[in-house]
């Protein structure tokens, strides 16, 4: 009796691995798409209509490029006008109106032209205002009380030479005075009760013909619109008891003589 010839164990094991591989070796680096459901071979996964669902499964393979498709990669026509979702550019035609190419009938051709129409004759709105810039103090002085207490403002000693330091608070008053030009403005010179009353008279008028002179030279002011009128020691503001009263004395003042000129309900203090 001849004996029978059993298979050797190392050929099974490589008709298995013949019969396995081309279905779980990975996909090369360059495959654009892998069916992962698919019974085998997942790679590569052929959609030649490209609509997304995979040529294994796709039931219609000549989709129009950009029509909404179902699961089995056919069109969607949700009102039935004829023309595929995705393509129909007037997707809710009441059904048995005749559309178009672009699945448009002519009332609804109609009432897209006549909202472009409107759109385009609606006016754009206005734009919103600017926000208003904050009032400085200086304005502030001015439109509530009608007068502007000039601080910092230094001359020489016995002079009414301005000192540089001076500038910056003359400046802020000349672009407040420029938004009212309207404004009849009195510059007044005040000044200490030491020394003599004549000289104080004198020595505050010569100060407020600068301070005049310097608004009128650097700023649009009206020059019959701005006085100048030195008052010496005789409108003290406060009782002199040291040399930090005095210094309060020592000041200039422009007083408004039309408040009426002023914003509405403006109440001018009158000293």
């Amino acid at each position: 009796m001849t004996p029978r010839t059993r298979p050797r164990p190392g050929s099974l094991l490589m008709l298995v691995a013949l019969l396995t591989s081309p279905a779980m070796a990975d996909p090369p680096s360059t495959v654009e798409k892998i069916d992962t459901k698919a019974p085998c071979f997942r790679w590569p996964a052929v959609d030649l209509d490209h609509d997304g669902v995979f040529d294994r499964i796709d039931r219609c393979d000549n989709t129009p490029l950009g029509a909404v498709v179902d699961e089995w990669g056919c069109p969607i026509d949700s009102d039935h006008d004829g023309v595929y979702d995705g393509l129909d550019q007037c997707p809710d035609t009441p059904s048995g109106e005749k559309v178009d190419a672009q699945g448009c009938s002519s009332a609804q051709l109609s009432h897209l032209s006549r909202s472009s129409t409107e759109a385009r004759s609606t006016p754009a709105p206005a734009p919103a205002p600017a926000p208003t810039p904050p009032v400085s103090e200086t304005e502030r002085q001015l439109v509530e009380g009608g007068r502007i207490r000039l601080e910092n403002v230094y001359f020489e000693t016995n002079s009414a030479k301005l000192l540089p330091e001076s500038e910056n608070t003359l400046n802020e008053v000349g672009a407040v005075l420029e938004k009212f030009v309207d404004l009849e403005l009195e510059v007044q010179g005040h000044g200490d009760s030491r020394g003599s009353s004549a000289y104080n008279l004198k020595l505050s008028q010569a100060r407020a013909e600068s301070v005049r002179t310097y608004l009128l030279t650097h700023f649009h002011l009206r020059d019959g619109n701005l006085t100048a009128k030195g008052y010496g020691e005789s409108q003290p503001e406060v009782k002199e008891r040291n040399d930090e009263d005095r210094q309060r004395n020592r000041r200039v003042v422009i007083k408004v003589l039309n408040p009426e000129a002023l914003p509405h309900g403006v109440k001018v203090e009158h000293h």
